[in-house]
């Protein structure tokens, strides 16, 4: 609204100045110009009181009746002014409260009990809750007067639900914004991510709606993972919310439209190109002396891509910024993340796309900080388990069970056709 109006002035004063000629006429386009000006500036204040206003009313009013109401127990509550839940851990009961300056409407929602703060996300007007214990999903919006609502049993859709599970890790839900950016404006949309490390299950909500659930991890490996400590990590890059579980080595990516599941011994490359320039690249890959492939050509994890200092960066034209994921996977070889999120050429020397060029560029250094990372963790990987094997004494009777570990090796990706054919070399010939 703001922007429109801006722009209306603009074209306004832009015509009248076409039109006018005699000074006189453009002393008048001044003061309309003026005028309109000081008509936007009064509508932003009035605007911003209006909302001021209204946030102070929505808090007295849930205030008055937290303190007066004896309906339900308000003792464990999360929520902001527009919508706040309040739980009641002995009637397993939720109740939802939509406030508005014209009331308060409430709705109670049974058998769902509370899971903590770090199970609950709220962006305006869509929120989700994540009973853990029961394993249901309390998710919807109040874009109206009535909350919309549903509870959905995660489990149903469990592959891993009958397991004989080993760990009791906590899940936890992440959220994050992407936005869409079309011909009449940006579109945000809002993103929640149940991460039930414990089943190693996702489920992902768009704009109060569940889009997705699947398993990143199969039944046969789930019970490998023991104790109560977390091994997932996770961080918003742009549009993508990157998931990494470092206990089985699994990358998930929400990604603006899906998910992507990646393994890390599958991401062999990750490089960044601007307009088809190569400006970064890192490679997990050997060569038959066992000497690293590739490398950073503009720094290591960290090191800024590019940048706008300097006169020849001050006036650039950026079409795409894109950084290229090189997998282990004939079905799918390769994976692109264009970072020009405007879908338009960015021309450095303008201060607005400047300013986006900077951000874009942040997002891809971060991606390909964590790629890097990957890529070196799997490496490490590769040089502990060609030692072990190394330093492993072979007797005659035990050869084909070190073949056997050898060949494994190779299948999963961690030994190279010539790491391997160079061990089953020493092997028989020792």
């Amino acid at each position: 609204m703001k922007t429109k109006f801006i722009l209306s002035c603009c074209a306004l004063l832009f015509f009248s100045l076409l039109a006018g000629g005699s000074a006189d006429t453009l002393g008048y386009m001044f003061w309309i110009a003026l005028a309109s000006f000081a008509l936007m500036v009064l509508f932003v204040i009035v605007q911003s009181s209006v909302k001021s206003r209204n946030k102070k009313k929505r808090l007295s009013m849930i205030k008055q009746e937290e303190a007066t109401a004896q309906d339900f127990d308000r003792s464990v509550n999360v929520g902001n002014d527009r919508c706040k839940f309040y739980f009641d851990s002995v009637k397993k009961q939720v109740m939802i409260m939509r406030v508005m300056t014209e009331g308060i409407k409430k709705t109670i929602v049974d058998g769902f009990e509370y899971g903590g703060k770090a199970l609950f996300a709220q962006r305006d007007p869509y929120f989700c809750l994540y009973d853990f214990k029961n394993r249901n999903l309390l998710y919807g919006d109040y874009e109206s007067v009535d909350v919309k609502f549903k509870i959905r049993s995660v489990s149903e859709k469990d592959k891993n639900k009958n397991v004989k599970l080993q760990n009791g890790i906590k899940a936890k839900l992440l959220d994050h914004k992407v936005t869409n950016i079309t011909a009449t404006g940006e579109t945000p949309e809002h993103v929640f991510t149940l991460v039930d490390e414990q089943y190693g299950m996702m489920a992902i909500l768009r704009n109060g709606n569940i889009i997705s659930e699947f398993n990143y991890i199969d039944s046969d490996s789930i019970s490998k993972k023991t104790g109560v400590e977390s091994f997932v990590n996770h961080a918003s890059v742009g549009n993508y919310q990157f998931i990494m579980d470092d206990f089985f080595n699994v990358l998930v990516m929400v990604t603006p439209g899906s998910y992507e599941i990646f393994n890390y011994k599958d991401i062999i490359e990750v490089s960044y190109e601007e307009n088809g320039t190569l400006l970064y690249s890192k490679s997990a890959m050997r060569t038959v002396g066992g000497a690293i492939v590739g490398g950073a050509l503009m720094g290591g994890a960290g090191a800024v891509v590019g940048g706008l200092s300097g006169a020849t960066t001050q006036n650039k034209e950026v079409r795409t910024m894109t950084l290229k994921i090189l997998l282990r996977s004939t079905e799918q070889p390769t994976y692109l993340i264009n970072f020009n999120e405007s879908k338009r050429i960015l021309k450095t020397k303008d201060k607005s796309d400047a300013a986006l060029y900077k951000k874009y560029q942040r997002n891809a250094n971060k991606a390909k900080d964590i790629l890097s990372v990957i890529i070196d963790k799997v490496k490490q990987e590769k040089v502990v388990s060609v030692r072990q094997v190394e330093a492993q004494p072979v007797q005659q009777s035990t050869m084909a069970d070190e073949l056997a570990k050898l060949a494994k090796l190779k299948s999963e990706g961690i030994l190279t056709e010539e790491e391997f054919n160079a061990q089953k070399a020493k092997l028989l010939n020792s």
